[in-house]
């Protein structure tokens, strides 16, 4: 297994800016020193809390500042983006980090969004279809040219050409089976968000369909996770409102964009959401406990080949809570993870 880090970057307590990206920025960096094996940069736009609105530039700011731990994005939101843009931004980024990137797209679910940018939600399929295909052009090496319903491109030419070649590994994220699907037929890596057989087993068909062996792709589950020796319960009650915004969002978001509620944290619809209801969406225990957990979800799905760390909620100390954190999970449950 390979153990991954990943923050979201959301500032709810309206801390200085620079001094709360620069403390993101120094936990990433004490991550690599820890032994992860990954560093993700997430996206998202026009938040209140800032939500990590430039990959770009924190990923730079992360290729200065470490050695040798590979950098990726977690996600794109490949239908906003120019595709053809990213594969030369992306290409750049590759050869700064000397070939350390990994690329991961995915559709989006936040509605938001695209009313900003002046596309209907309904076009995400066709979007992420047709920004996969001009991504991978992009990379190619040579001129290319592409005309489809939201590309017409001709003799189009991206140097430089990313440093590892064929392309910086790609994967694409999805909560949903047809996503999966999709993901597998372009023989990208699957980071997903579900347990269900029938989602793995639609990436396992797209694999089949590109030609693509399962020896050759990894698989990702993210685990949102506090070690610690503390009373559960305690910690959960100091940092309640905190895991609540966190996962609040993503419930609001989804159900706005009419996709399905994943843990079923809202089963009555009419009735407000509620911290309670997000109580077992971070595993908040000792380590192991946390062990034990981990390897349920490794024994249900076998083929994962590395899990994602969530990182702490926003608002959570930086430099003492989420570094004791972060640190405990590293020395006390991601050696036995990278044994499986």
């Amino acid at each position: 297994m390979k153990v991954s880090f990943t923050m979201d970057f959301r500032n709810p307590r309206g801390e200085p800016w620079r001094a709360f990206w620069e403390d993101r920025l120094w936990l990433m960096g004490e991550a690599e020193a820890m032994g992860f094996d990954q560093l993700l940069i997430q996206e998202h736009y026009f938040t209140y809390d800032g939500y990590a609105p430039s990959i770009p530039i924190f990923q730079t700011a992360l290729i200065e500042r470490t050695k040798s731990v590979d950098i990726g994005s977690y996600t794109y939101v490949l239908p906003l983006h120019n595709a053809a843009q990213l594969a030369q931004e992306t290409a750049v980024l590759d050869q700064m980090s000397d070939g350390r990137l990994h690329v991961c797209v995915g559709a989006g679910h936040r509605p938001a969004e695209y009313r900003v940018w002046g596309y209907n939600p309904k076009t995400r399929p066709s979007r992420m279809e047709e920004g996969l295909q001009v991504l991978k052009l992009g990379w190619s090496g040579g001129p290319f040219s592409f005309q489809g319903r939201y590309y017409d491109l001709k003799d189009v030419v991206i140097a430089p050409t990313p440093l590892q070649q064929p392309h910086p590994p790609l994967w694409v994220a999805a909560t949903m089976p047809a996503a999966a699907e999709r993901a597998g037929r372009y023989g990208a890596n699957l980071a997903g968000v579900s347990d269900r057989p029938e989602f793995y087993e639609a990436y396992f068909r797209g694999l089949a369909q590109a030609g693509v062996s399962r020896d050759a792709v990894r698989l990702s589950a993210s685990c949102g996770c506090t070690v610690t020796d503390e009373d559960p319960e305690k910690v959960w009650q100091r940092n309640r409102e905190l895991h609540f915004e966190r996962w609040r969002f993503y419930a609001e978001i989804r159900e706005e964009m009419g996709d399905p509620d994943l843990e079923g944290h809202r089963p009555d619809k009419a009735a407000p959401l509620t911290p309670e209801q997000f109580r077992g969406a971070d595993l908040i225990a000792d380590a192991s406990t946390v062990i034990a957990a981990l390897r349920q979800r490794k024994d249900a799905a076998p083929w994962l080949t590395d899990f994602v760390h969530s990182g702490p909620a926003g608002g959570i100390d930086i430099r003492t809570e989420a570094y004791e954190d972060l640190k405990k999970f590293a020395e006390e449950v991601m050696p036995t993870l990278k044994g499986w």
